[in-house]
């Protein structure tokens, strides 16, 4: 796991290693690494994990759902008419639902079939979301200094602390009374 969150991992002890995703499945099978943090069930299936390891862990402290960026040089996009700045946000936005789409529809059959393959499907105890969230919280007050950073990480903290009781009201509450429902 590169960036940020490798560098949290780090702090718990965990020796990252950032390779080609192309050659995961290779150093998992050969021991070169011990685990492999990728995308979810369906990726995972899709890159044969299932075949190596029988232990498989679901929802990380880093990444809440599959999202897609889109970065560009500013002056080269402000040079663009307004027909094209707008052809690239209609293309990012609709990549971005079709990709969520693609997750959401496809990882729970993907965890099924894992599942079935006799994989252990596991949650991490509240004591290691503890610590990654101590982590975490350390390597974000180390790049504080940075006023971008600091001005970014303000703004989503703030967007996550409002939309929380929202979320947890809605999606939780349907999730869960949905799945109660229809089994």
């Amino acid at each position: 796991m590169p960036g940020l969150g490798g560098k949290a991992l780090g702090k718990l002890g965990a020796s990252v290693q950032n390779i080609p995703g192309s050659e995961v499945y290779q150093a998992l099978s050969s021991g070169a690494i011990d685990g492999t943090e990728w995308i979810g069930p369906w990726a995972d299936e899709k890159a044969g994990f299932q075949e190596i390891t029988k232990t498989y862990y679901t929802a990380g402290f880093h990444e809440p759902g599959a999202g897609l960026t889109l970065a560009t040089n500013l002056d080269v996009f402000e040079s663009l008419s307004p027909a094209h700045q707008k052809i690239i946000e209609v293309a990012s936005g609709d990549t971005h639902q079709w990709n969520l789409a693609q997750f959401l529809n496809n990882n729970g059959a993907a965890l099924q079939r894992l599942q079935a393959g006799g994989v252990k499907v596991l949650e991490f105890p509240d004591s290691v979301w503890d610590a990654f969230g101590k982590a975490s919280a350390e390597v974000m007050a180390e790049n504080m200094d940075d006023e971008l950073f600091k001005r970014i990480s303000d703004s989503y903290t703030a967007s996550m602390k409002a939309s929380s009781s929202w979320l947890k009201q809605s999606s939780g509450t349907y999730t869960a009374q949905r799945d109660r429902v229809l089994g």
